[in-house]
């Protein structure tokens, strides 16, 4: 159902107007050239133009931030057994026996999967203010006891756990983030909330490596896990919901209604979806028959087998480069950092290009260099290399494929599975096997993308030439 935009005045409450005087400013403007959400993007006016770059930039100053800082502690708390590995738990729990490492990383995965989609399906009923901070108080609560355990199987336990938790906390942000942004704004804003996440993940090693100096490898998870719950408790506050809901609630969060008005038209000018169709099981089995989705599924899979990659072994690969455990960390925050440079590059020509496989591929190919480099090269300069091409590849690719089909991430914990099994301990410290595997899912990726770019190209001719209509309107697929 299509949100029906009112009068502007029809919905301005009088404390609305004790706002501030540019906000009241903008509000006369918006209200004398407030065009409907019909008009082509195109034809809108300077002035129009103006004030919705206003609106979308407080949404980025309100909206990125926060989703950003609460995604990159799950991901510290996701990956810091890596840490702790290295920093002593290996020895003090004996993970170099037999495949425990593996088990504690795969039963992650396994409770994340199986949890992912019933935790997608409460974030409306329940909010994002609710449910990601409460899910970020849960894990982070774990990650607490974690500190205290010395048996490794009560690890594993713990990563179930933590797998329950995180399970959705990733595509329920990415929804949130689609809901305010037109299509060829979001992998810009994805890849601005991914970032966070890549300059926490540079730094969280050298701030391991401080706990530990101060406490020991247990500590890692005991620290990380109360500055989780300190910053979800921050969350509850700043986190915000849906354009739709703030406005049929009245509860604002610091909007006014003219505000949420224009970003609700701005998606229907784009796509008319700005209030979501009720889920049915016709729509459900419609969706889960479309092979176009299953497609989208692998392509994710192929990029976050190698992040998982380099996030659960890169401490492991830098200790047979350098003989200290200080180094060690030390030389995990460059790569994440350029990786930063690249990842935000990649976003801002896709989107002013509004071309996206491409990008992919590129990257695909970037990081199966980086792969093989830190394989087979037996030059320490070389690995290191090794190592920046393959975080910056894979990592650039992750917000392109989301902006791509951002609704389609369940196949990510399989990618997690994927690299936990393929990774071996009796293979240490080359593990050749986890290389390779990592380097098909890049074959694997580039063949997808250039498939699905012959299939869209194919389907917008067809379109273009009245032989049929995409989604029963004018729309073309972007790739």
């Amino acid at each position: 159902m299509s949100h029906v935009a009112a009068p502007p005045d029809a919905r301005f409450s009088a404390s609305e107007e004790k706002t501030s005087e540019e906000a009241a400013a903008m509000e006369d403007i918006v209200e004398e050239i407030y065009v409907s959400r019909r008009v082509p993007q195109e034809e809108l006016s300077a002035e129009q133009r103006k004030i919705e770059a206003k609106v979308i930039r407080k949404v980025d100053w309100r909206l990125i931030p926060i989703l950003g800082l609460l995604y990159s502690v799950a991901g510290l708390d996701r990956v810091n057994l890596s840490n702790a590995r290295v920093a002593g738990m290996n020895q003090d729990l004996r993970f170099d026996i037999g495949n425990r490492y593996s088990i504690a990383l795969l039963v992650f995965f396994v409770t994340y999967f199986l949890f992912e989609l019933p935790t997608i399906l409460l974030l409306r009923p329940i909010g994002p203010k609710n449910l990601l901070n409460g899910l970020a108080v849960s894990w982070g609560a774990v990650m607490v006891g974690m500190g205290f355990v010395d048996d490794w199987r009560l690890i594993v336990v713990c990563r179930m756990l933590i797998g329950i938790f995180e399970a959705g906390f990733l595509p329920c942000c990415m929804f949130s983030l689609s809901t305010w942004y037109q299509r060829f704004e979001i992998q810009q804003r994805m890849a601005l909330w991914y970032l966070t996440n890549l300059f926490v993940s540079a730094f969280e090693n050298i701030l391991a490596y401080a706990i530990i100096k101060l406490d020991d490898a247990h500590g890692i998870a005991g620290v990380e896990g109360a500055a989780t719950i300190g910053i979800a408790i921050l969350g509850y506050f700043l986190v915000i919901g849906f354009p739709d809901q703030m406005l049929a609630s009245g509860k604002r969060q610091g909007f006014t209604t003219r505000e949420l008005e224009i970003v609700l038209d701005r998606i229907d000018r784009d796509r008319r979806d700005s209030t979501p169709d009720k889920l049915t099981w016709e729509k459900f089995r419609h969706h889960v028959g479309n092979w176009e989705l299953w497609v989208y599924g692998f392509m994710f899979l192929c990029c976050s087998a190698p992040i998982y990659s380099f996030a659960y072994f890169i401490q492991i690969i830098l200790a047979t480069i350098v003989d200290t455990t200080a180094m060690v960390f030390l030389l995990c925050a460059p790569p994440y950092l350029f990786s930063i440079v690249w990842t935000v590059l990649c976003a801002w020509l896709a989107d002013r290009l509004r071309i996206r496989m491409p990008w992919m591929v590129l990257n695909a190919g970037i990081t199966l260099a980086g792969l093989l480099i830190t394989a087979y090269s037996s030059n320490p300069g070389a690995r290191y290399f090794g190592i920046f091409l393959g975080v910056s590849g894979c990592n650039a690719i992750l917000p392109t494929i989301i902006a791509f089909q951002s609704n389609n991430l369940l196949f990510a914990a399989i990618g997690g599975i994927y690299v936990s099994t393929t990774f071996m301990q009796k293979e240490y410290p080359s593990y050749r096997t986890g290389v390779w595997c990592a380097v098909a899912t890049q074959f694997l990726l580039i063949l997808l993308c250039a498939g699905m770019f012959l299939h869209f190209r194919g389907r917008n001719s067809a379109t273009d030439e009245g032989r049929r209509v995409i989604q029963e309107d004018e729309f073309r697929y972007t790739f």
